[in-house]
Parts: C-alpha cells; sequence; structure tokens
C-alpha cells in the first residue's frame, strides 16, 4: 500500500506534526489569537489537498469573527435600537395640521403643513368632537388627493374610527399636506358659542428618522 500523510502520523506524530499533518503544530500559538481569523481558507486548501481537516481552530475562530451577534443577542438590542444594522433608520411618527375656529359661526376650513422629514401615513385622525361638525372635501398629501369626490364627516376619522383606510403617498419634506372643508358652526356640549375650539388632523405612520 502506497504510504499518505496518515501513515506517517501514525509512524512519527513529531515528524507529521513538523509537516502540518495533524494540524497540531502550532508550536506555542494562541488558538484564540483573533489575528488567526479568516485564515481557515488558506489551511482549509492544504488539508484537503490531504484529505484531512486540521484547520477546525480557524474556522471555529473565522465563524466567531463573521457570525456577529447571535438571534438572541439581535433580538436584545432592536429593544434599544429597533433599526439597529440598516442603512435607512425608520421610526413611527405623527405629523398634524391644525387652526383655530370661532364655535357658533360656520366657516371655511383651511389646513396645510410641511413635515421635517419624510413620512408615509397610514392613518388619518380628526379631533371632530361629534358628527356635523365638520365636513372635510380635500385631503391631499403632496400632489394627490385621496378625496376624490363629495366631502366626509370629519368624525368618521375619530380615534375610535374602526377600519377606516386610505391609501396616502409619501409625503416628503419638500411637499406640503393639505386639508380643507368647512366646519357647519354647531356647537357641541360642553362647549359654548363664541369659544375657540382648535382643530386637529393627525397623520400616523413610518417615517424617516432625522438622527
Amino acid at each position: 500500500m502506497r504510504p499518505d500523510s496518515n501513515a506517517l502520523v501514525n509512524r512519527d506524530p513529531a515528524l507529521a506534526a513538523l509537516c502540518g499533518f495533524t494540524g497540531q503544530a502550532d508550536f506555542g500559538a494562541d488558538p484564540y489569537d483573533q489575528s488567526l481569523a479568516l485564515r481557515s481558507d488558506v489551511r482549509s486548501a492544504w488539508d484537503a489537498s490531504r484529505g484531512q481537516f486540521g484547520n477546525a481552530d480557524l474556522l471555529a475562530s473565522d465563524a466567531a469573527a463573521l457570525s456577529g451577534p447571535n438571534e438572541r443577542t439581535l433580538e436584545r438590542l432592536r429593544l434599544l435600537d429597533p433599526n439597529w444594522g440598516s442603512t435607512e433608520k425608520i421610526g413611527h411618527y405623527t405629523f398634524t395640521l391644525q387652526t383655530s375656529l370661532v364655535l357658533g359661526a360656520s366657516e371655511g376650513v383651511t389646513m396645510t403643513n410641511s413635515p421635517l422629514c419624510d413620512i408615509k401615513p397610514e392613518r388619518l385622525i380628526f379631533n371632530a368632537p361629534c358628527y356635523n361638525f365638520v365636513f372635510v372635501s380635500t385631503v391631499q398629501i403632496g400632489n394627490t388627493s385621496v378625496i376624490i369626490g363629495g366631502s366626509e364627516d370629519a368624525f368618521n376619522y375619530s380615534n375610535v374610527a374602526v377600519d377606516v383606510k386610505l391609501s396616502m403617498p409619501l409625503l416628503k419634506t419638500s411637499s406640503r399636506a393639505l386639508v380643507g372643508g368647512e366646519y357647519t358652526g354647531i356647537t357641541p356640549a360642553p362647549f359654548s358659542a363664541g369659544s375657540e375650539y382648535t382643530f386637529v388632523a393627525t397623520f400616523h405612520g413610518p417615517a424617516r428618522m432625522t438622527t
């Protein structure tokens, strides 16, 4: 039978180690030395040619260097920073428009503003205290209107509304949101005529974080 490296290992372990056939010829090297990381690919080629896998120690260090935090660690890290590892930082923000109404006298409602960062609204909420308080005829995000005919009672979009959805586009800082409609002049209890009421439209959704 033709002699091979395994025969040398069995016959003369010291010489085999000196020749690098056993994968144990570290000559005092620290197996935890991170300078060895990413060298297993070189040794693996040598070992494969001999039918051996003496680079197991380097493979382990490579795996530790390349894998990064395990899933459990990532799960905990994301509690502090949900955007950990992402080049885009996205959070859930709120963007509002508001105007002051004098109760008891009907008037037009117009509110407009630009966000401080890009936001993709997913929900619209009005703080109308009752039905027939304000009828909204325009909700425009950038150049897209999401009310495409007639007007809606703002109370349909109260904070307790269920299954009320609008597909609103991304609102960039260079664009504006516009809400328009008509206050009917109604004065619901416990408010009194002549007092001011701050009417607010709130947009909730994911936004590009500024920091």
